[in-house]
């Protein structure tokens, strides 16, 4: 598949460097349509400005493998402005650990990239229509002529105002803190942190990154824990995973509910379901991210 890149643009006169980029900054891209032989495309794609505005950063999402089945961050790419050629240059970084280079030009408010893909000069065409909509074409373009489209789709923001979000915890309300507690500490090995008030009746554990897991001991109602509502966690190796939790003697179960069974998703990722003391379920995957 060829890459989505964005490149260098000729400066007109009285434009500030990096200002092309500037109604893409701070929005969520996407698109999705199909190639001419027929593979999927589907593309996710963030821009910011970095250091002091003279870089531009590109964060992309799109499918990692050749089978099309597995979708997650595939492209970091680099823009910068280079005085002495007076356009701004790119460097795109792939999963597939290739690196892409090229340069963009614009017609009014259009923005074109080329850049080489093999033995041929490819153009990636981003045609404005409003300030959340472009047509997106890629091909062979030459003397403002399609010679060959490989592609034809429309890029939109999902909104001008979408905060960049991340996932900070996820809480759970126990009965019995220690034992819970203890679960997820000896069977997933989080790391307990500290309740930034010391309070009692709570316990705080690292997941991954920031990402936390806060224990609340309370008195409620007792209440059906349905394996539809769980915390779901992904890990490289599910089959030394399990190893871990027959020498625990917990018990795990494909989302039918079979004991000792193993899911497989239709998009290849594996997964398990296991309960914790208090009865709230926890899927463990395969998914890329």
């Amino acid at each position: 598949m060829l890459l989505l890149t964005l490149g260098a643009f000729i400066l007109g006169h009285g434009q500030e460097p990096l200002s092309i980029f500037e109604n893409l900054i701070g929005k969520t891209w996407c698109a999705e349509g199909a190639w001419g032989n027929g593979a999927k495309f589907k593309q996710e794609i963030q821009f910011e400005y970095s250091l002091n505005s003279t870089l531009v950063l590109v964060h992309s999402k799109g499918f990692t493998n050749q089978e099309q089945t597995s979708y997650g961050p595939r492209n970091h790419g680099i823009r910068k402005f280079d005085k002495e050629t007076n356009t701004i240059k790119f460097w795109e970084f792939d999963v597939f650990g290739g690196v892409t280079k090229g340069e963009v030009r614009t017609d009014g408010k259009d923005i074109i990239y080329t850049y080489g893909y093999g033995e041929s000069v490819v153009t990636d065409y981003w045609e404005y229509v409003d300030e959340n909509t472009y047509n997106f074409t890629v091909g062979s373009y030459e003397e403002g002529q399609w010679k060959q489209a490989y592609l034809k789709t429309q890029f939109k923001s999902l909104s001008e105002n979408i905060p960049n979000f991340v996932f900070d915890h996820h809480s759970l309300v126990v009965t019995n803190l220690m034992k819970t507690g203890d679960f997820y500490k000896e069977v997933f090995g989080f790391e307990e942190i500290p309740h930034p008030e010391k309070k009692s009746g709570f316990r705080w554990f690292n997941m991954y990154g920031n990402s936390q897991l806060h224990l609340i001991k309370k008195g409620f109602a007792p209440f059906e824990k349905n394996k539809s509502m769980h915390l779901c966690l992904s890990v490289d190796d599910l089959e030394g995973f399990i190893e871990r939790l027959l020498t625990k003697n917990i018990a795990f179960y494909d989302w039918p509910g079979n004991k000792g069974s193993v899911t497989d998703r239709a998009d290849g990722v594996k997964q398990i379901y296991i309960q914790d003391p208090e009865g709230y379920w926890v899927e463990i995957n395969t998914a890329k991210h």
